[in-house]
């Protein structure tokens, strides 16, 4: 399967109760594991997401 790359925000809450955003790009076979990539990076930030929005990016299937 071809991979495909997402643009992404995020936003959660950390262990202090402040909130936490985070924005990129990922690459990703699935939204299933777009998703999961974005939780791991919001976690590597001491985030827990509550709200996460993936953007396909037009011609970037690869």
């Amino acid at each position: 399967m071809a991979l495909t790359r997402y643009k992404f925000t995020a936003t959660g809450t950390n262990t202090d109760g402040q909130t936490v955003e985070g924005a990129g790009q990922v690459e990703a076979e699935t939204v299933r594991e777009a998703e999961a990539m974005v939780i791991g990076f919001m976690n590597g930030k001491d985030c827990q997401p509550t709200d996460i929005d993936l953007i396909l990016t037009p011609g970037c299937t690869q």
